[in-house]
């Protein structure tokens, strides 16, 4: 009987610390500093998006589809990296934005989840995965409307 009710303490003791685990690591990865880093940029001064990913790229001048394209920028959330060390040399995916009078506005590279910003920011950020998927749906979708 008492090897059965130490089995059991030892149990709840292990939950407990594995709740208090994941509620540091929750407070933690929500405290990282998050930016949104086309936030600010202004959708009429965007006359052409170059969009590169892996499997091919796209580019468009049309309005509408720069509007709907920059709405999804605008709500993309990147966090700032401490290690700017990227996992590859190339990129994986890579965003342009493109003024008729002022050239490049803003540009990212994308390695793995790291995102440098041009022109060149001292910080790098993070970005979720699932951007690849999302650019790739987008790309799609205008290169099929046309």
């Amino acid at each position: 009987m008492g090897g059965k009710w130490k089995g059991n303490v030892m149990k709840k003791i292990f939950i407990a610390i594995s709740i208090i685990l994941i509620i540091l690591t929750i407070g933690i990865y929500n405290n990282s500093q998050t930016v949104k880093l086309f936030e600010n940029v202004d959708t009429e001064s965007v006359d052409e998006i170059s969009i590169a990913y892996i499997g091919g790229s796209f580019s468009t001048e049309d309005k509408s589809q720069i509007s709907e394209i920059m709405n999804y920028l605008k709500r993309l959330k990147f966090s700032k990296c401490s290690n700017n060390n990227v996992p590859n040399t190339t990129p994986d995916a890579s965003i342009s934005l493109i003024g008729k009078n002022q050239g490049s506005l803003r540009a990212i590279k994308i390695y793995g989840n790291v995102v440098r910003v041009y022109p060149k920011e001292n910080d790098d950020y993070i970005v979720d995965a699932h951007i690849y998927d999302d650019l790739e749906k987008l790309c799609k979708k205008y290169k099929n409307s046309k």
